[in-house]
């Protein structure tokens, strides 16, 4: 089973914490009382990423990665616009997730998104 979704950063997606699709959640490790998960992402070329997982609690309810975040940001030079595609990859026995970044450049007149490293 694969599931991913994809996302345009936001300013504060890049200077705070990224804010992950409500419908995502249920294929997110289990919050108990309100303490923050590790998750533990692979990027594309190999690097495990660790991440603080929590869910916004003031308002509406919203999953949330906010430590180690802003390494991953600074890491991969993320600005507002650049695109991330967080994917599960899930068996039986385990859950791997993983992340890749995109960034639209002009490419001979032409809009296109490339891989960033």
């Amino acid at each position: 089973m694969a599931l991913q979704f994809v996302k345009i950063l936001s300013k504060t997606d890049t200077e705070k914490r990224l804010s992950l699709p409500t419908k995502y959640m249920k294929h997110l490790p289990r919050i108990r009382r309100g303490h923050a998960v590790n998750l533990t992402v692979m990027d594309e070329q190999g690097r495990q990423w660790h991440f603080g997982y929590t869910i916004r609690r003031n308002g509406h309810p919203k999953p949330v990665l906010s430590a180690g975040w802003h390494d991953f940001v600074e890491g991969k030079y993320l600005k507002p616009g650049d695109q991330i595609i967080f994917k599960l990859e899930a068996n039986d026995a385990a859950a791997l997730y993983t992340i890749g970044v995109k960034r639209r450049i002009r490419l001979l007149g032409t809009e296109v998104w490339t891989a960033v490293c």
